[in-house]
């Protein structure tokens, strides 16, 4: 198993911290790019209030809350249609892993970022690496 937090790292450079679909997917596969951007880049409305100074066993239930409003975001908007189909299941991994995520593992990745937030196979992580730099590509910084 692969660690996921280094995309989850890479979704919050820009907003803090930040970053459920069923095995089948269910999320849009026909969104617009300004919708998907803008729900890619809504992390960093979600996480505005979080204190990166505070006590993280203080803010992990507030921290864990925003990682699933992010991921229902995500599965709300779906995807453009011209992400490949590698990054489509990225995506659904990313949006999946992050819809998880637990209370106590939130805590512990913010008490120590270098533990995992969550774990995927060697081929899941390719997948998401794809779509995180898909999202990347398409959506780049999030606007000021």
């Amino acid at each position: 198993m692969t660690p996921l937090k280094r995309y989850v790292g890479a979704a919050s450079a820009a907003v803090l911290l930040a970053f459920s679909l069923t095995a089948c997917g269910g999320a849009p596969t026909d969104a617009s790019t300004k919708d998907f951007c803008g729900a890619f880049n809504s992390a960093e409305d979600i996480f505005a209030d979080i204190d990166p100074e505070a006590d993280p066993a203080d803010q992990a239930g507030d921290v864990t809350d925003g990682y699933k409003e992010f991921a229902d975001k995500l599965e709300e908007v779906g995807t453009p249609e011209n992400i490949s189909d590698d990054a489509r299941e990225g995506f659904e991994i990313f949006v999946e892993e992050l819809g998880d995520l637990d209370e106590d593992d939130v805590k512990k990745y913010l008490d120590d970022p270098s533990e995992d937030i969550a774990e995927v196979s060697k081929d899941d992580e390719k997948k998401v690496n794809e779509f995180t730099e898909y999202a990347a590509k398409e959506c780049g910084a999030p606007e000021e």
